[in-house]
Formats: structure tokens, C-alpha cells, sequence
């Protein structure tokens, strides 16, 4: 097998399991990038075949890192995405995220077929495996001229009920700030044929109990847009269609009580000022 040079941009939660998943491949090189060389540092550490460097995604320097990578795989916040693929466009390097595909990317297929590259999205769990089996389902219903006339799909990063031990009752596998802002997004699915909308102010609101397996009280709640899935997952008979986000019961409360607060606000804050403790 040819040796694979790979560059990692970002170096947050995600990172470092990717790297060891990466590293199970003898032929794989990694590069590691991050704005802070430490950081990178701290990723690579005590792992072979890794070689740390700063670079910050909106500088000049992505082309040139990039262009010298077969793949590279974007692990910073998903509004960076698009300059990621479009420097690799311009570099013919394939890309990867685990983040939905945005208008914005989805602009750039043409481009991206003509260079001549793959760029993969939405390989994560979710969005990502709840695809593959959402579709492998679908498609054994189908094979055997059944027909899917109400679809759910509920996901949830969740830890183990003995470590949901604090008032979020919930862990950061992931960004933080990302999985506490995705609690902020208005909503929309597909129930008995009406398109119901769920404006953000009211999304933990919409959060009802869902049972799944007795000994744990899971609740859930609408995630984005759903109705395009209908097509996506080609099931046109469907008058129902909901993904959602799983929590556990006490989560949306608690996130509530916080955006009511003002914690989730991300304006600025004229009384928040450098320096104060």
C-alpha cells in the first residue's frame, strides 16, 4: 500500500482519536496543524509518524500545506470549511469533514469535480452513521416491497447514566461551544404530511420523553431541517420524517434555565471586558 500523507487541521476533542484511528495504517503520515504549535504538540506527542506545525486556516500559508497533502481532513469549526475546500480545490487534495454540508460547500461541487477531488461530509455519527444505517434500512424495507411511511431517527452522544453526573447530565465529546450553540437551532420536520417549524427560542421546549430501553429516561428533540431527507434518503411515500437529538431527562431544562439567563448569548458584552476575572 502507498504511503498517505495526511494533514489534520485543528486539534481539539476530536482530534486525538482521530489521530490513533489514522495511525492504525502503517503507510499513513500525519500532519497536525493548529493556530498554536504547542497544541499540535500535545496532539502528536508519543505518537509515531506525526509531525506537528502551526497554521492558521486563514492565512496564505493553507495553500502551500495543503497542496502538499493527498488528503486533508478538517477538524475546525465548520465556518471554515468552505476556505478549506476551496484551497484544496485549488491544490487537488481531497477533503473530509464531519459537518453537515452547507450551502456554501455545496456551491463548490462543480469546481471540486473539476479538480478532480473527493470532498467528504458528514462522516461523523451525526450527521454520518445515522445516515448509512437510516439508508441501509430503508433500502432492506424496499427490497422487500415495503414502504416507509413514518421515519425517525434520534442521536445522542451521550455518556454512560453512572457518569451523567452533573446539571447538563451530559459530557464534551466535541467542541463545547458547538454542542451547547446546536441546542440553539430552530427546527424543522415533516408530521403527518404538514411541515411543522420550531423557531430556536422554543427548541428545548419541543423536548418530549422517548423511550428506548427501560432504565433510562432519554428525551428528544427535533435536530435542523429534516424535510429534505425525504429525498435525500429516497422515501417519498413518507408523511412523517424526524431526525432528532437524544438527551438525557433534566438536559433541556438546564439548557433552557441558561439560555434564559443570558450564558448562551454570544454578542458582546460591553461589561465583559479584557482583563476582568
Amino acid at each position: 500500500m502507498a504511503a498517505k500523507k495526511i494533514l489534520i487541521l485543528g486539534s481539539g476533542m476530536v482530534a486525538k482519536p482521530c489521530v490513533d484511528y489514522l495511525l492504525r495504517t502503517p503507510t499513513n503520515n500525519l500532519t497536525i496543524a493548529c493556530r498554536a504549535l504547542s497544541t499540535a504538540q500535545q496532539v502528536a506527542a508519543g505518537r509515531a509518524r506525526t509531525n506537528p506545525i502551526t497554521l492558521d486556516v486563514s492565512s496564505p500559508e493553507l495553500d502551500r500545506s495543503i497542496a502538499d497533502h493527498d488528503v486533508v481532513i478538517s477538524l475546525v469549526p465548520f465556518t471554515y470549511h468552505a476556505s478549506v475546500v476551496r484551497s484544496a480545490i485549488r491544490g487537488k487534495t481531497n477533503v473530509i469533514t464531519t459537518s453537515y454540508v452547507s450551502s456554501e460547500i455545496r456551491s463548490l461541487e462543480q469546481e471540486a469535480k473539476q479538480a478532480g477531488i473527493t470532498v467528504l461530509n458528514e462522516v461523523g455519527m451525526d450527521p454520518g452513521i445515522d445516515h448509512l444505517y437510516a439508508v441501509k434500512t430503508i433500502d432492506e424495507v424496499h427490497e422487500k416491497g415495503g414502504k416507509v411511511l413514518e421515519f425517525y431517527s434520534y442521536c445522542g452522544g451521550l455518556p454512560a447514566p453512572e457518569a451523567s453526573d452533573n446539571p447538563l447530565r451530559f459530557k464534551f465529546s466535541w467542541s463545547p461551544r458547538g454542542a451547547l450553540l446546536s441546542q440553539l437551532n430552530s427546527a424543522t420536520f415533516l408530521k403527518d404530511g404538514k411541515v411543522v417549524e420550531v423557531p430556536n427560542k422554543d427548541l428545548m421546549n419541543s423536548a418530549v420523553p422517548y423511550h428506548i430501553m427501560d432504565g433510562y429516561s432519554f428525551v428528544a428533540y427535533p435536530n435542523r431541517d429534516s424535510t429534505s431527507f425525504r429525498e435525500a434518503y429516497k422515501i417519498p411515500e413518507a408523511h412523517t420524517v424526524i431526525r432528532g437529538t437524544l438527551r438525557y431527562e433534566g438536559n433541556p431544562a438546564m439548557v433552557k434555565a441558561l439560555i434564559e439567563l443570558g450564558w448562551l448569548d454570544s454578542s458582546n458584552k460591553d461589561w465583559l471586558e479584557d482583563g476582568m476575572t
